[in-house]
């Protein structure tokens, strides 16, 4: 089986940490002056033919659930204080094609489906109305003293989601009445939103694996990797170390992983016995649990146990064909 590695693809690796805040509470801004415009942005954003892209991933359950993070946040920044004692009317678009766009030109191989009108509400607030429909226009006004708003969205039942997807919204200020211009440098967004299940979340994978010719002998190892949704009661392993989804493994010497593999680990409710497959699209390897192995999920530590691997028949180890992973998977927090 061919294998990448790590060594090769990675001179740099950068990691960083994002924090966000529900806070409603904004602290108002400074004039800028008597000179300049008043400019209209949103917050974070991007530019639509490039919009960032804020991600929330919520719980797989049939009950109402109001977007925290993915909050799309505009602000009004004014020239002097006769400025903003004024009114200014924004118009942003419910931006489908941004997302199209998004899909056919993002390199990661992200694709996000359009969130259908009737899955979400828009949480109602003053000043912002929308019309049209999926498609439409929002009406932001910006009363005399006001420099922020809000569009908030609501998921009333999440489990209409396929928790294998990812959904977007995407929205762009098109237009703005005589009192300022747009911001050129963020002025479009998107919110990604996907399903999580109980099992979803960032874990610290501590693992020995085995290969008869690239790794003879049990090595071991620990990396940060992320169990994503991908069912009511199974996850797919993402490793960011790798930027896919992918199993890590000691191979040649170092972090690699195997190409045409995504390891999906399916849990049984009752039981906790836990299941891995290989859920890559026209996947040809398949996975044996190790007999004699008790694979479960322990829920109060949030922990996997589980040992599996392939060209194993029946789980019997074989020292001149078997690949095996033994993994011990430890819950740190929401990814």
């Amino acid at each position: 089986m061919k294998y990448i590695n790590l060594k090769k693809l990675l001179a740099i690796l950068t990691v960083a940490a994002f924090s966000f805040s529900a806070c409603k509470k904004i602290t108002t801004p400074e004039p800028m002056g008597d000179a300049g415009q008043t400019i209209v942005k949103i917050l974070n954003g991007g530019v639509a033919s490039d919009p960032s892209v804020i991600s929330e991933a919520i719980s797989f359950v049939n009950t109402p659930f109001t977007l925290s993070k993915a909050v799309v946040d505009i602000r009004r920044d004014v020239p002097n204080n006769s400025a903003l004692n004024s009114t200014t009317v924004i118009t942003i678009k419910d931006d489908t094609s941004a997302i199209t766009n998004f899909n056919n030109t993002n390199s990661s191989g992200l694709f996000l489906y359009q969130l259908p009108a009737d899955w979400y509400t828009v949480v109602p607030a003053a000043g912002i109305v929308k019309t049209g429909g999926q498609g439409g226009n929002f009406t932001v006004t910006f009363a005399p003293g006001e420099f922020a708003k809000q569009i908030e969205i609501n998921i009333p039942n999440a489990t209409v989601l396929d928790p294998s997807n990812l959904y977007g919204l995407a929205f762009t200020i098109t237009t703005i009445d005589a009192t300022g211009k747009i911001s050129q440098v963020a002025n479009s967004v998107i919110l990604q939103i996907g399903a999580k299940n109980n099992y979803d979340g960032v874990y610290t994978d501590d693992f020995c694996n085995y290969h008869p010719s690239s790794n003879p002998g049990y090595t071991c190892a620990s990396t940060e990797v992320e169990l994503i949704t991908t069912g009511a009661n199974a996850c797919k392993i993402y490793w960011p170390l790798a930027g896919a989804f992918a199993q890590p493994s000691i191979l040649g010497g170092g972090f690699s992983y195997f190409g045409a593999q995504e390891p999906e680990y399916t849990v049984n409710p009752s039981t906790f016995a836990v299941t891995v497959q290989n859920a890559y699209v026209g996947a040809s390897t398949f996975y044996t649990m190790s007999a004699g192995y008790n694979s479960h999920y322990d829920p109060p530590s949030k922990t996997f146990y589980v040992k599996y691997g392939y060209n194993n028949p029946g789980g019997v180890f074989d020292p001149s064909a078997t690949r095996e992973w033994t993994q011990t998977l430890k819950y740190t927090g929401p990814r």
